[in-house]
């Protein structure tokens, strides 16, 4: 008896045969073969190219028995859920050079060995200054209770003070800024906005909590930058100072960093927190550490508190931010691992993902990019369970410090110059947990990737999304119309074909993207799996093609003589989903 698993027939005999009553039929209608006969010699495959479907043309990219087993391996015994636990609950968030992104690191060398690949190693792209570690940090709010003191025989005993949980806070601090030495618990005090009013509320201000007005809704970047600007003004009024200024010459903000305030509090104006990291980080010396603290809570929080405050409740907030800092020289690494190519192996075909995260309270790295890590990992085990044979060398990497400028696929690009001109393509999986569902690419790549992604489609079907999860080829002209937000970008910006997959399927991305929300219950296991075949699936027919993937033309540069050249932009420069210079992503 025939049983379907996730939408795929196990036998893969039954594969090809349902793919050709489809190509049958479409063949059929395309003119190509008579409405009633069979086609003697059908391809076994469907491309898709701009939204349409049409047969894929018998080309030599591998043996398709190894393909048929890919697929039903994916299927039938999947560890990429496996791996996405392990990832999440046994080691967490990973921030580029924390000891959990180390551990990560040394944890995917070792599934690469498990499977048989005994290459699996770590490549260091650099170091930072200094290591940042979060441990478990939480935040409350508290209603202040004054009883009557227990001692009948003074009536001037002072009365007894008991504290009232009120709420929990969901919050994030910037990495690499100071938490706190254990709970510090004070009242909240508004941010004083003139010189009457801070001369008011100067005197309790020590050891307070300072509520920073809420800016306008601005989004993740908007939220981040502004935080980083604080602490950067901060820091500069206490130099200032240190140097001779007249505090009374300063503003605002700034005669409140020369308080001994407990710390300072902010919203991002959403529910969602967003973790980002002090401009400064790669900067930081170990012996003059920040000390300025900082607090991100989400609107719900904010509103809560100042409401609290208008009503004169007499309420207090407590944090205990466990923020740990390591002196460096930290080294920082690349998790590499291939499976060497049987006929051509210094021609390789890269599957690849980033292995770091920011770890802002709650998260676990799942969706970015737990997810395209995972994926790596599973497309590496499916290729090695069915004894794939590649002509050329795929090669698997997880970098790090991709969040903060990608900084890790910049390193590799500059440790292997010599190799890129054998590079036939750099697949990277670094959009959530949705599915692989398509790639932008040059018009003169684009036959080849449909060729080679043909095996994944109307295979695996989605009972949720009632649609087979297929892989469409997008036409983007001469060149590959991407963005410079992820590692793709490093191999893009030396001539190799680099690609970011587009993410296609029900997931909400914006959610979990950098936020205490990205946890291991957002990861869609359909999605995964499917994914993870299809790399794996990619990779072995481009491994096996008779030919490099070629590159995108190159349009002849333009230069007239009373112009200046336009500045580089910095390695990693991105869309608002990564921030533009190499400080921060």
């Amino acid at each position: 008896m025939n049983t379907r698993h996730h939408g795929i027939v196990r036998n893969s005999g039954h594969i090809r045969h349902s793919r050709l009553i489809a190509l049958t039929a479409l063949a059929s209608l395309a003119g190509l073969a008579p409405s009633n006969s069979a086609l003697a010699f059908p391809p076994p495959y469907v491309m898709v190219i701009d939204g349409k479907e049409q047969p894929c043309p018998d080309v030599q990219m591998g043996d398709p028995a190894v393909v048929d087993r890919i697929i039903a391996e994916s299927k039938d015994n999947s560890l990429v859920m496996s791996y996405m636990h392990s990832l999440t609950f046994d080691i967490g968030a990973r921030l580029t050079g924390s000891a959990a992104a180390e551990k990560a690191n040394n944890w995917a060398m070792e599934q690469y060995k498990t499977m048989g690949i005994d290459n699996a190693h770590l490549e260091q792209w650099g170091t930072i200054p200094v290591r940042f570690d979060r441990g478990p940090s939480t935040g409350k709010v508290l209603l202040r209770k004054e009883k009557p003191a227990d001692d009948d025989k003074d009536d001037k005993a002072p009365p007894k003070v008991e504290y009232e949980d009120l709420r929990d806070m969901q919050f994030t601090t910037l990495a690499w800024t100071a938490g706190t030495d254990g709970p510090v618990r004070g009242p909240v005090v508004r941010e004083p906005k003139t010189q009457e009013e801070f001369d008011k509320v100067k005197n309790s201000l020590k050891g307070a909590w300072v509520l920073i007005q809420a800016p306008p809704a601005l989004g993740q970047r908007g939220v981040r930058n502004l935080a980083r600007a604080r602490h950067e003004m901060r820091a500069d009024a206490l130099s200032k100072v240190a140097k001779g200024t007249d505090p009374a010459t300063l503003t605002i903000p700034e005669q409140l960093a020369l308080q001994p305030v407990a710390g300072f509090i902010s919203t991002s104006r959403d529910e969602r927190v967003w973790t980002g990291a002090a401009s400064n980080w790669r900067d930081l010396d170990a012996d003059h550490l920040p000390k300025d603290v900082e607090v991100i809570i989400r609107l719900s929080d904010y509103d809560y508190i100042n409401s609290r405050l208008t009503d004169h409740d007499p309420i207090e907030v407590e944090f205990d931010l466990a923020n740990h800092f390591t002196k460096g020289p930290i080294p920082v690494y690349n998790t590499v691992a291939e499976i060497r190519g049987s006929q051509k192996p210094d021609e390789v075909v890269i599957i690849s993902a980033h292995l770091d995260s920011w770890n802002g309270p709650g998260s676990q790295g799942c969706t970015d990019n737990g997810t395209g890590s995972v994926v790596t990992l599973e497309a590496a085990r499916l290729l090695m369970a069915v004894h794939a044979k590649p002509l050329r060398t795929i090669r698997f990497i997880n970098y790090t410090g991709e969040e903060q400028g990608l900084l890790g696929s910049h390193g590799y690009v500059e440790a292997h110059k010599s190799e890129m001109d054998k590079i036939s393509a750099v697949f990277v999986d670094d959009g959530g947990t949705n599915y692989e569902g398509g790639l932008p690419a040059a018009e003169n790549m684009v036959q080849m990737l449909a060729e080679a992604t043909a095996p994944t489609n109307n295979v695996f079907y989605s009972d949720t999304d009632k649609k087979f999860m297929n892989v469409n080829v997008r036409n983007t002209g001469k060149k590959i119309d991407t963005h410079g937000s992820s590692d793709h970008a490093s191999f893009n910006a030396v001539g190799v074909p680099g690609f970011f997959w587009d993410e296609v399927g029900r997931a909400d991305y914006p959610y979990g993207w950098h936020t205490q929300n990205d946890r291991y219950d957002l990861a869609i296991p359909e999605y995964l799996v499917q994914s993870a075949a299809n790399a794996a699936i990619t990779a072995y027919r481009l491994a096996c093609a008779d030919t490099l993937l070629p590159r995108a033309v190159k349009e002849p540069e333009v230069k007239h003589a009373d112009s200046k050249p336009e500045p580089k932009q910095p390695q990693g420069a991105s869309k608002d989903s990564h921030a533009a210079a190499p400080a921060s992503k």
